[in-house]
């Protein structure tokens, strides 16, 4: 079968059936694409970029730092608390 009867038999049957050959570069580029944040398209010029929300960001980071700051310091910190509790007094109990 030449090469082009060939191709024109999988166009037919690729229109018949109503599905394409599967491709793994287009599925790795679809699924690359459903983690973009932002739309494929560009957005319109008549609407305006939403402002910023300084107020809301600030208590949000604030509000991590509480948690994340204690919670660090304790998890690298810990080796010096048991070095400075324990110093010295290994094996007096």
């Amino acid at each position: 079968m030449s090469p082009i009867v060939a191709r024109a038999a999988i166009r037919a049957s690729a229109r018949a059936t109503g599905q394409r050959n599967f491709s793994i570069m287009r599925s790795m580029r679809n699924f690359a694409r459903s983690f973009e944040a932002h739309p494929f398209e560009k957005m319109p010029v008549t609407t305006n970029s939403q402002a910023p929300d300084y107020a809301k960001m600030v208590k949000r980071v604030g509000t991590q730092a509480i948690i994340y700051v204690p919670g660090l310091t304790f998890l690298l910190g810990w080796p010096l608390m048991v070095k400075q509790g324990i110093d010295g007094h290994v094996g007096n109990w």
